[in-house]
């Protein structure tokens, strides 16, 4: 700097010098050139301001000095300009990366389309150019390419456009036939069919329709003529009826499900364009190539397009990249892409790519492949506990069989142990038919009915609290999450004040054994203060330390190793960008983690497709975000998330429940069911009366269960861990209790009802017998409910009856359909009429049950109490 100091200041300035705070004040400060960026250049004339009478040698001291800080500022001016240059430089790298990607999915897609409709894609010269070639210009943002094309002017010609009058409403038909629609393909919803086959392709119905078709089969061989058939046709109508109800079930899900995210999706935005001269307003799924479009402030570009004419015009790329920076656009810049937003300026453009083949419709594509749906963890465990009672039922029932053969065989009437000449064959059906009515009661056939009902349900309430499911198998997975993965957009308000509330539901998750995590493109100050007022970070500092805390740039340069073993630790990612979130989301996934990813950028999409759970938001989020979710939060709010977690383990213990009282109901009956055949080669339990019991359980299960809200207990204990044995999931003491109980009440019946009923025909007896076995297994099941609900209801009665109106209401009705079955319908369920101390005796085990349950209760109450 001091070369631009003239000489002949050195010799007129003997007596009379800069005072040096002053000089560096006036001449030296840090000015910036807005043109250069650079310092100002001193002058000869800021030099000869402010001179003092100061001595020579302190004259060229100050000098040495003055000369030292301006070196200084002119590197440190230069590092830090290189460093921006170094950022921006790398900033360009990452998104030529993305460029390249989204480049050959486009071109991929439309290999792909040429490929499967060859003719379709060579035909039509009313438009003398492709849309292949129309998407590869705007893929690349190829501006030599339009220049061929003769500019915009040439291409509107291409494309039989008016840049000022727009295109015509003659030939709208055949644009959407040549270049597609603004639209992406809907996804179709399950046909009836496809849920047949899925119905009957569960291992339990597989069974059942084995069982029907032995039983047919068999009952046919008879030759005596009712002989067993009551068995055939309990089969029969216990398969029918479970498999239509499967259907059913799965069939309205699907529709339901389909038509929920239909209707919440639905785009009906409604913009301006230019057709024949006039503005109009159309929907945006009606856009097509070659339409004019005005852009104003604030608006979203509706389709990738080009730059006709306008003012001043700046794009904000926010919501596809997430960081918010202005890009001018003119005549040498005119490449416009979908979801871009107008941050200032007006333009009008030409519409060039439309739908699946614009930029965000090749990333949302990418994304779809999620929708198929594998098995969930608790499915898979649903499908073991099936699988196993099926296996045990076969071998109980097989067991059975040859036990009582072998015994008749020795056993016959004949003096030589042998059964009568030509009652053989009776007996073997007769038999089998017995063994094939014990597996069908053995098998928990109402377990996936309850799943499906408790997920539809958990989804309807889930929509009602403002999170829009849009993958069933998330409700389930929920309950297994132990990582949040969110943006600062999520967590608060307009980049620093916080959401109501959000504190408290960052406390709830960590209560529960989920950690939430911070990503932004913030610095890391901010992000650590954010992180610090939303109670990710402790308040008073305790997990303040530097693992805690990287950067994006950071992160994404070490290895897939050294970012696993990092990943757990880290809570807050500042200066990140979406491909940083992306590789935190693998890393953890690689560490076993279940993990929930929130986004609302386009970019994000990636992000949220490789998460377990996927969560977009329904306000700020784009299509292209939403369409990759399992969730979508209509609310944008932190807390919704939250109640979210809590809906998910909420169906997870309302299918264990079932499945515990399923189990009950199965190893009782099938164990009274054995030893009455082994006894009396007869079964008191038919499968027709089991269907009604499995109907009792779907009924009371989960249908009543749904109308309940998620407890708060549910949030104070660690997610599931989805390595856990069946084994754990099931309360072995209860149910020891109530199978051991039930069998008891049954076989007392079953073995001692004759002596009970002395003053009927043997026949009949038989009858009245199996009758109250039936009522009274049927009883039982309904104490079990009210034993799962018995908090609260000895000491606040009322308010205990008040929160259970609904299921008291099933429970009355259940009630008066089962008095209808048994003096009604007899002979539908092979059964008699019972008279007023018969009711009573079933009625009373039941309730013993129950009241044995309470006492349990209220001793376990007592002694937590106490301590």
């Amino acid at each position: 700097m001091t070369r631009h100091f003239s000489c002949n200041l050195w010799e007129r300035s003997l007596t009379n010098f800069l005072d040096l705070p002053r000089f560096i004040q006036k001449s030296c400060s840090p000015r910036m050139s807005h043109s250069s960026g650079l310092p100002y250049k001193t002058s000869n004339d800021d030099l000869e301001i402010g001179l003092k009478e100061v001595t020579p040698v302190e004259r060229i001291s100050r000098w040495v000095q003055v000369k030292l800080y301006l070196k200084a500022l002119y590197r440190f001016r230069h590092t830090l300009v290189l460093k921006k240059a170094e950022e921006k430089k790398k900033a360009a790298g990452a998104a030529r990366k993305l460029r390249a990607y989204t480049q050959a999915l486009r071109a991929a897609a439309v290999f792909k389309e040429k490929v499967a409709d060859p003719v379709r894609a060579g035909t039509g010269d009313y438009f003398p150019i492709e849309q292949v070639d129309l998407a590869r210009m705007m893929m690349n943002s190829d501006f030599d390419a339009l220049q061929q094309y003769g500019g915009k002017e040439g291409l509107a010609d291409l494309l039989k456009t008016d840049l000022d009058k727009g295109i015509g409403q003659d030939d709208l038909i055949k644009r959407r036939d040549k270049f597609g629609a603004n639209r992406y393909p809907p996804k179709s919803a399950m046909s009836h069919w496809t849920c047949l086959w899925e119905a009957l392709y569960d291992f339990t119905r597989i069974l059942l329709v084995i069982a029907f078709a032995g039983s047919v089969v068999m009952g046919v061989l008879e030759e005596t003529k009712m002989l067993g058939w009551h068995n055939v046709i309990s089969v029969a109508i216990a398969t029918a009826m479970f498999i239509l109800i499967a259907v059913l079930s799965d069939y309205t899900q699907a529709r339901l499900q389909h038509m929920i995210i239909r209707k919440q999706e639905m785009r009906n935005k409604k913009l301006t364009v230019i057709r024949a001269g006039r503005q109009v307003e159309v929907s945006i799924c009606d856009i097509v190539v070659g339409d004019v479009v005005p852009l104003n402030i604030g608006d979203e570009v509706p389709a990738d397009g080009i730059f006709i004419h306008g003012h001043s015009l700046a794009i904000d790329k926010f919501r596809v990249t997430g960081e918010s920076k202005i890009f001018p656009k003119d005549s040498r810049k005119p490449f416009l892409r979908s979801g871009w937003k107008v941050a200032h300026g007006s333009a009008t453009m030409l519409v060039i790519v439309v739908g699946k083949s614009t930029e965000s419709g090749i990333l949302r594509a990418s994304t779809d492949s999620k929708n198929t749906e594998n098995k969930t963890h608790l499915q898979v465990l649903l499908k073991v506990v099936a699988t196993f009672m099926g296996a045990a039922g076969f071998m109980v029932a097989a067991i059975v069989a040859n036990v009582v053969l072998f015994r008749d065989f020795f056993n016959g009437e004949n003096s030589n142990g042998s059964p009568k000449p030509g009652s053989t064959l009776e007996e073997v059906i007769r038999i089998s038919i017995i063994a094939v009515a014990i597996f069908v009661v053995a098998l928990p056939q109402v377990l996936p009915l309850a799943f499906n009902i408790s997920r539809l349900s958990s989804m309807i309430k889930m929509k009602a609290d403002n999170a829009l499911v849009r993958r069933p198998a998330v409700c389930e997975t929920m309950a297994l999450c132990n990582d949040v993965v969110c943006d600062k957009t999520v967590i608060t308000l307009n980049q620093d004040n916080c959401q109501p509330e959000i504190k408290e539901s960052v406390v709830v998750l960590q209560r529960a054994g989920i950690k939430v995590r911070l990503v932004t493109h913030d610095n890391l100050q901010t992000a650590k203060a954010i992180a610090m007022e939303c109670g990710i970070l402790a308040s008073d500092g305790s997990d303040a330390s530097e693992i805690n805390f990287i950067e994006g740039e950071v992160f994404r340069q070490l290895s897939d190793s050294q970012r696993e073993q990092l990943a757990e630790k880290i809570l807050v990612m500042a200066r990140s960008s979406p491909n940083d979130k992306l590789l935190l989301v693998r890393a953890l996934r690689k560490r076993e983690k279940i993990v929930a990813v929130t986004g609302y950028v386009s970019n994000d999409a990636h992000a949220l497709h490789e998460a377990d759970i996927g969560i977009a938001m329904s306000v700020q989020g784009t299509e292209v975000v939403k369409e990759s979710s399992d969730i979508i939060i209509l609310d944008d709010n932190f807390t919704t998330i939250a109640k979210s977690f809590k809906w998910g383990r909420s169906m997870h213990e309302r299918v264990l429940r079932v499945m515990q009282q399923q189990l009950t109901a199965n190893i009782v009956a099938a164990t009274v069911n054995c030893l009455a055949a082994v006894y009396y080669r007869q079964i008191p339990l038919n499968a027709v009366q089991f269907v009604w019991v499995n109907v009792v359980i779907f009924c009371l299960g989960p249908l009543v269960l749904a109308n309940e809200s998620p407890a708060d207990h549910l949030m104070n204990v660690p997610p599931i861990d989805q390595g856990q044995p069946l084994r754990k999931y099931i309360r072995w003491k209860r149910l020891l209790i109530q199978v051991v109980y039930q069998i008891i009440a049954l076989l007392v019946i079953n073995f001692q009802g004759g002596s009970l009923l002395k003053n009927y025909t043997r026949d009949h007896a038989t009858k009245v017998k199996n009758t109250m076995i039936f009522n009274t297994f049927v009883v039982c099941q309904i104490s079990i409910e009210f034993g799962v609900r018995k908090t609260g209801i000895v000491d606040h009665p009322l308010k205990w009856i008040t929160a259970n109106s609904v299921f008291l209401g099933i429970v009355g009705i259940i009630l008066v359909i089962q008095f209808i079955i048994i003096e009604f319908l007899g002979k539908v369920f092979f059964i008699v009429r019972l008279n007023r101390k018969e009711w009573q005796f079933s009625l009373t085990v039941g309730i013993v049950e129950l009241l044995f349950a309470l006492l349990i209760f209220l001793k376990y109450m007592t002694q937590r109490n106490h301590h």
